[in-house]
């Protein structure tokens, strides 16, 4: 069969080609129907790829759910079926055939008597089939009225069940959508790896400055006398401006200084927190919300400006003075809670720039 009148979730009906149906489902869609499928049955809808006017959209192929009514190779029959379908007739439901009528002219008059008392039988006979007939097409008429009247009025008292028998006509944006956050998902975890793999590669000079490290602290005094205090009963967050008539060597051999009062009140109730602060404390909040750990440019974000990078003298003295205090903190997770820093800070202020 060429063409199939199809009815689709939207109570339209139309007719097409059986070649827009997919190919999947014209291998499982029966080629004879008989009767009305149930239309009200969630079970039985193929999908079928629509390109007339009004129904096809620009990018891509669009396939609609879809149940189909009947099969024939004349579009017009079918058209005419589709009308009557929509008026609320039997499109399935044949009129009887009419039989050739036999040349009079060789038959006596006997049998044309006999012919017509035939026809008279078949008249009565048919009638009780044309009444069940009407029946039929008046109860399909009420239960499609019923049901067009139950749906407007559920759609009225809820707007969200309309938005859902739209589904399935967005299907193609909801897998562009799809597809869209996949390459989203995709490209954060190449940053992601791209920084390990700029970790890794700054490991070996990370290790090389530690070593140098302990060297200084075991040529010269003990860091014993540089300890940092136990925090006061009303600890201050450190500022930004320095007392500079007391400002003492964060670490002995490093050229890094910054107020001692200051110091002794950084918090020390977890690693994290400290060495935050400790970061605020040395650099300042303006300094590590314009700056960044590496000064390379975020592989996530590559239309965005790269930022300095942050003085190298004053992060191996962190990263030292970390080091001393929580053994337990690697290097590397030194590194990221500073990044993290700048991160916060930056995001801070364009807030705060915004408002």
């Amino acid at each position: 069969m060429a063409f199939a009148l199809y009815y689709f979730k939207d109570k339209t009906v139309e007719v097409g080609k059986t070649s827009w149906i997919s190919p999947i489902d014209q291998q499982q869609c029966p080629k004879i129907i008989t009767e009305c499928p149930n239309l009200e049955d969630e079970d039985g809808w193929i999908e079928v790829k629509w390109d007339v006017k009004g129904r096809k959209k620009s990018s891509g192929q669009t396939f609609f759910p879809s149940k189909v009514l009947m099969f024939d190779d004349n579009y017009s029959d079918l058209c005419k079926k589709r009308q009557k379908f929509i008026n609320g007739e039997d499109i399935w439901q044949e009129a009887p055939k009419r039989k050739s009528k036999p040349n009079s002219k060789w038959k006596d008059f006997e049998e044309e008597d006999h012919e017509g008392q035939t026809k008279k039988k078949m008249k009565k006979a048919t009638a009780p089939e044309k009444d069940s007939a009407n029946q039929m097409i008046e109860e399909l008429k009420k239960k499609l009225a019923k049901k067009i009247n139950s749906e407007n009025a559920v759609s009225n008292s809820n707007e969200e069940s309309s938005d859902e028998e739209q589904l399935p006509r967005n299907w193609s944006v909801a897998q562009q959508k799809l597809k869209k956050l996949q390459r989203e998902n995709k490209s954060l975890k190449e940053a992601h790896v791209k920084d390990i793999l700029d970790a890794m590669r700054e490991l070996p000079a990370v290790v090389t400055q530690l070593k140098d490290v302990v060297e200084r602290i075991t040529n010269q005094q003990p860091l014993s006398t540089t300890s940092v205090e136990p925090p006061v009963s009303l600890p201050i967050s450190p500022q930004v401006v320095p007392d500079h008539n007391d400002m003492v060597p964060l670490l002995p051999g490093y050229d890094v200084k910054v107020p001692s009062q200051k110091l002794k009140s950084v918090h020390t109730t977890s690693s994290a927190l400290y060495i935050g602060d400790l970061a605020v404390l040395v650099y300042g909040r303006e300094t590590l919300a314009n700056s960044s750990l590496t000064g390379r440019q975020s592989g996530a974000h590559k239309n965005v400006e790269s930022k300095p990078q942050l003085d190298n003298t004053k992060l191996d003295a962190i990263l030292a003075y970390a080091q001393a205090k929580f053994p337990d903190t690697t290097m590397q997770d030194v590194r990221r809670i500073i990044r993290k820093k700048c991160n916060n800070l930056s995001y801070s202020k364009q807030l705060d720039e915004k408002s």
